[in-house]
């Protein structure tokens, strides 16, 4: 009885981190947290870049630069995408469901952030190269570097919490009886 007391009072902590918003449940600690505000930051920086690149589109650029201005903008809005999608799937702890528990979440997250870092150095240093005199696009590469230095300190933190969670974890699966020789032989 006294476990059954114990399982529903955690279950009671859990929830009441969780609100329901129309019957989906959401995060508020994650919400609330510095790695969301980051993530939420990045992915508006990135759309404004974007916003800045593509309104500085030019005929007499676009012949000499369209690749340079292309990947700028798909990387730009790609990161957008992926950010407001995975902060979605944080937010109302898809991660946790019973389908996606098999996928470390955290540490593929820690990935796919690296990944876009590099990506995104590569499109702010081609697209700051390449400016073709315009104000837009030096804007939207500064707007990309902020980006990038923001998902840094976003793959940072998210690199702490996953260090953690796994020390944690290996620190419980460790632990095992006492182990001592002459009363292991006992039961021989």
């Amino acid at each position: 009885m006294s476990d059954l007391e114990t399982s529903n009072q955690e279950s009671t902590e859990e929830r009441k981190n969780i609100i329901y918003l129309w019957k989906i449940p959401i995060d508020q600690d994650f919400v609330k947290s510095v790695v969301s505000i980051l993530r939420v930051t990045a992915a508006l920086l990135s759309l404004i870049a974007f916003i800045c690149v593509a309104s500085g589109r030019s005929e007499g650029c676009d012949d000499d630069y369209a690749s340079t201005y292309n990947y700028f903008e798909f990387m730009s809005i790609s990161t957008f995408l992926t950010l407001i999608i995975m902060w979605l799937f944080f937010a109302v702890t898809l991660y946790t469901r019973m389908v996606f528990k098999i996928v470390p979440w955290k540490f593929g997250y820690l990935i796919g952030t690296v990944v876009i870092i590099v990506l995104y150095l590569i499109a702010n240093i081609c697209l700051a190269a390449q400016d073709c005199g315009k104000d837009s696009n030096r804007a939207g590469a500064a707007f990309g570097f902020f980006v990038m230095f923001i998902l840094g300190a976003d793959a940072f933190l998210t690199f702490r919490e996953w260090k953690s969670t796994r020390n944690q974890s290996a620190n419980t699966a460790s632990k095992s009886p006492d182990y001592n020789p002459d009363k292991n032989m006992e039961q021989y």
